[in-house]
This record gives C-alpha cells, structure tokens and sequence, in this order.
C-alpha cells in the first residue's frame, strides 16, 4: 500500500513547531527544562505508550517509526507579502522557486525517535532531526509553557497509523518499497559518481598526471598495510629535519613562501599550536628526543597543512624503541588527497621513508574504484564508519538532489532494518 500523508498538518507547520521548540526550550540533563501544556502531556504519555510496544531500533536505545506529511500548497509554506516585506525575495517566482527547493517533493518523510530512560527519568522525543520533546523527573521547569497540542496530536496519530500498519504486516514493506533514496544508506563506486558529475573529476586531476599517478600506485604496493610493519626509520632527527621535511612536501605542492627557510614555511602553513617545538634547540637530535617524550601535548604540531578537523594533512612523528623514529602522513579528505600524494611522492624521491595511511583506498580513488558512503539526510557526512560495519569507507556524502535518480540508480543500498513489537 502507498504511503498516504498523515492527515492533520503540512510538513511547513510541523516544522515551526520544531523551530519554536528549539528556540525556547534548554534540552540536556540536568538543565531548566521545557514546561508543556497539560493537553500536550497526555497526548504525549499516550504517545510513549505505544511506542513502548517496539523494540529499540538504534544501539542507543531509541524506539523509531517513520512519519509522512504532506508539503501542502504554497499557502502553508508561508504569505507572499510578508517574505517580500522583509525581502527575503523579490518575486512571486522568486517565493515559489524557494518553496519547491525547500520541499521538492509532495511527500515529506521524517523519522520519529523516542527514547525513554526509566533510571534517569528521561523522555525524548526527535521528529526529522530535530528535538521536540525533553523532560526528566526532579529537574526545575521553565516558567514558561511551550504550546505544542496541535503538533502532539498529530505525533499520535501518525503513530496510531503506524502501528496499526505493523500490525497488518504492511509497514516494513511500505518503508522497504518507498522510502525515499536521501534518508537511505548505500556506497557507490566514485566512477559512477564521477561519470554524472564530469566536471569533479576533471577539477579533482586537474594538478595529478598518469605518471604520477602510477608512480603514487607502485610505492603504496610497496609498504605493509599494517603501519606497525613498516620497517623505515629516520635516526637523529632534529627540528630543523622535521621543518624541511614539511619544506620538501609543501614544494612539492607549490606553497606560497618558498624563499622561506624551512622553518619559516612551517609557521606559514601548519596549524600552529606547536607545543613548544619552537623553543628547542633546532639542530640537537637529543631536545628533539625530549620533546617528543616530554611534551606537554594539546596542540598540532605534526599538522603540516593546516585545515578542518578532518581535511588536514598530519605529517608524523612517532619515536621507536630502538631509537629511530617512524614517520608518517595521513591526509584522507578527497579535497586533500592529490596534496597528500604530491607530499608523500616528494619525501619518497627524497629517500625519506614515510608510511601513509590509508595508502591503499587513496590508489583506490584516484583509480576511480573506491566507494563513497551515502549517510541519510541529518547525518553529517563525517566519520560515518559505523554505517558501513562490514565495509572500509572513509568518504562520505549525503545524497544531493541534482541526478538523485540516477545516482540512487547507481547505488548499493542496505536493506532497511524492519521494525518489531516487543513480542
């Protein structure tokens, strides 16, 4: 059976509801929390009653149904004359155009999540992402009442619904069969991605040639997949080798400052937080020793190529028990990797030995085989690992809306875990 709308509200008005809940409520353990309206309440412990009847669908304990609402007409998503009053567009098309961007489809899914945590006195209520719904027993209550009667009936029976179709056996089916694509999980071979999106490959190689390329593929063949195998030592290295080592990699990528000394460019272009690698003496292998032992940790020394949390590039240094130390660079982002295979070309030819991590699924992308995760709409497309349990991916994106079809088409889904009663 086709999934039908909740009947009640439009996805626009559920979604205020969301917004004014954010804005006014303090979410979190041990925080003034939000007071409800006493008809909220009963609607609401009613509600927790029959999700109650399900087993928790997330290791966090988290009891989950999808939920459907229609989009409405462009009335429901707001008035013309206000979003012009306030210049938010100029137009009549200009309203439309945002209405069917923010919804595209006349459909919109959002999952409900509920969890209650009798040890703590904790009830929680999330609905598309977003929290609309926090109370713990013997926590001080906002003076204010937050109003949410209209959206808690619909909440309840929007899960009347689904549980009544749990109960006749059609729900796991329904969500199986039209789940939309952005709220699944899947991988799909960065060829197939690159093949709708031409102009990502052509900027991705656009600074990488075959020969380095195949140059890039032979070295990695050459090192264990394990670091801990990888035999290449540096000895008596001092703070004036590690800055020039960094010196080699960033002129290999043609860094800004290269009339710099050494030192000087790793200032330039690192995050900074050195800890007190500066204040060592630059040419004495044993400061150098001490450092790494003593050190008061904290900061980014070995963040060669400063960037986000997880789009730097890390050039590091671990000491060895027989005194020698292990290098090695990590830069994984697709948005660093022709960097960081430049970097770890230019130490190789220098007959620096340095071990790379996640050498061989970076051949694997720029030879176009690696999977790229696909996390649902809400989740942030960063260490998704947990996703893909029995798969190594460490890319990941949320589907985008332009070719969503055909790139769905190209996808390799998970199944969708079913919903169960307790029973």
């Amino acid at each position: 059976m086709a999934a039908y709308p909740d009947r009640g509200l439009k996805a626009p008005e559920i979604r205020q509801y969301i917004e004014r809940v954010r804005l006014t409520a303090n979410f979190g353990s041990g925080r003034p929390q939000p007071t409800y309206d006493e008809e909220s309440c009963k609607l609401i412990d009613e509600l927790f009653s029959l999700m109650g009847r399900l087993k928790p669908y997330y290791p966090s304990g988290a009891k989950a149904l999808w939920l459907v609402a229609d989009r409405g007409s462009i009335e429901d998503f707001g008035d013309l004359d206000e979003y012009l009053e306030e210049e938010y567009v100029e137009n009549a098309a200009e309203f439309e155009e945002l209405w069917r961007a923010e919804y595209p489809e006349e459909k919109v899914w959002m999952e409900l999540l509920a969890i209650e945590e009798e040890r703590y006195g904790i009830r929680s209520l999330s609905l598309g992402g977003g929290r609309v719904y926090w109370q713990q027993s013997g926590v001080a209550r906002e003076s204010y009442v937050t109003f949410i009667t209209p959206l808690a009936n619909w909440l309840l029976e929007s899960v009347k619904n689904r549980i009544a179709e749990l109960e006749s056996g059609t729900y796991n089916a329904q969500i199986e069969a039209e789940l939309p694509p952005q709220h699944r999980t899947g991988t799909i071979i960065r060829k197939d991605f690159w093949d709708l999106f031409p102009e990502q490959r052509e900027a991705f190689f656009k600074d990488l040639t075959n020969e380095e390329i195949e140059e890039f593929a032979k070295r990695v063949t050459e090192q264990p997949e394990d670091s801990r195998a990888f035999m290449g030592r540096v000895y008596d290295l001092t703070a004036d080798m590690f800055y020039r080592y960094c010196a080699i990699g960033y002129a290999a990528n043609h860094y800004q400052g290269s009339e710099l000394s050494p030192r000087e460019q790793y200032y330039r272009n690192a995050d900074g937080r050195d800890d007190g690698l500066k204040d060592i003496d630059p040419d004495s292998p044993d400061a150098f020793s001490n450092w790494c032992q003593h050190r008061v940790g904290g900061g980014h020394p070995f963040e060669v190529c400063r960037g986000g949390n997880s789009t730097h590039i890390s050039l590091y240094v671990h000491a060895q028990e027989d005194g020698g130390y292990l290098i090695s660079l990590a830069g994984d982002a697709w948005n660093r990797t022709v960097e960081t295979i430049k970097f770890y070309l230019a130490l190789r030819r220098a007959n620096i030995p340095v071990y790379l991590f996640e050498g061989k699924t970076l051949v694997e992308r720029v030879r176009e085989t690696e999977k790229i995760g696909i996390v649902p709409e809400g989740v942030f497309p960063d260490y998704c690992g947990s996703h893909f349990p029995d798969e190594h991916i460490i890319d990941f994106m949320n589907l985008p809306y332009e070719e969503r079809g055909r790139i769905a088409a190209k996808t390799v889904w998970q199944p969708i875990k079913p919903a169960e009663f307790v029973c």
